[in-house]
């Protein structure tokens, strides 16, 4: 009798260890122009111009921090902060993490690091604001 729900209860177990996961790897997107920006049509000032612009239309909060190097930041619900820095040239960047607050960032024993799924899914918003405004760009 005790086998017979014991299977079941190991199974919905499993379930919610796996599906409740709450971090994942650190990601580091890169991005580029493309075919354009090898024939000369795209500056690094279009590049910092289309990284600023997608930090504006995802939320972020951005600055120059030298003339390679875009530092931004976002806050959300005055709980978590994540700060990037996307080095970038005119035909690539890549957003790194920088810092964070309160986003389960970790070393975790391979050598990787862990940071909470939210930085993952602000970051690919980033990145994707960024492509738009850059394929906007070369048109």
């Amino acid at each position: 009798m005790n086998m017979r729900f014991l299977f079941p209860l190991m199974i919905v177990l499993l379930i919610f260890s796996t599906g409740c996961r709450r971090t994942s790897n650190v990601i580091a997107p890169s991005g580029g122009t493309g075919m354009l920006a090898t024939q000369g049509s795209f500056t690094a000032k279009d590049m910092r111009e289309a990284i600023f612009k997608g930090c504006i239309d995802s939320g972020w909060n951005a600055f120059d921090v030298d003339e390679k190097t875009i530092e931004a930041k976002i806050i959300v619900r005055n709980k978590h902060t994540v700060v990037v820095s996307i080095p970038y040239t005119a035909t690539a960047y890549t957003i790194n993490y920088k810092s964070s607050v309160n986003m389960k960032y970790s070393l975790r024993g391979d050598g990787t690091f862990s940071i909470s799924r939210s930085y993952n899914n602000w970051v690919n918003n980033l990145d994707q604001a960024i492509q738009r405004n850059i394929s906007l760009k070369k048109m």
